[in-house]
């Protein structure tokens, strides 16, 4: 990276990827997806020491201005500050996270669902039981 700011300060290619993947990597989950993707390979001992390497690669917390990866960081930013996005993104990262919450959230719904048809048909039965006792 010293060699690339110093001889080719106007063409960073490396600089700018180190600094993509700097953006895109925060948790060892995001490691883990780059990895099944095919984009990175991780060589090192777990998807912590990854993340951990490229969170303390960059100090910086905004996108270099100069960088042949302009558009696609517009492009990630736009997609990113868009509100459904993110905040599903966030839903299903806290909410989902295992697979037996999404079966404990499908018996939940089943059962209040079952709990409102009982509910109304009792009010039913009551109403028509009402009406055959006058």
């Amino acid at each position: 990276m010293v060699f690339e700011q110093c001889h080719y300060y106007f063409d960073p290619y490396i600089i700018d990827y180190i600094a993509l993947l700097h953006f895109l990597i925060n948790t060892p989950e995001d490691v883990e997806i780059l990895v099944q993707k095919g984009i990175i390979k991780n060589w090192l001992a777990s998807n912590e020491e990854v993340s951990s390497l490229f969170n303390s690669m960059f100090r910086v917390k905004k996108f270099p201005g100069h960088s042949c990866n302009s558009t696609l960081y517009e492009k990630l930013n736009e997609y990113y500050y868009t509100g459904c996005c993110r905040h599903w993104a966030m839903f299903k990262r806290r909410y989902f996270r295992h697979p037996w919450a999404v079966v404990s959230l499908i018996s939940a719904t089943v059962l209040l669902l079952l709990t409102i048809i009982q509910a109304i048909s009792d009010v039913l039965s009551n109403v028509q039981s009402s009406s055959d006792s006058h």
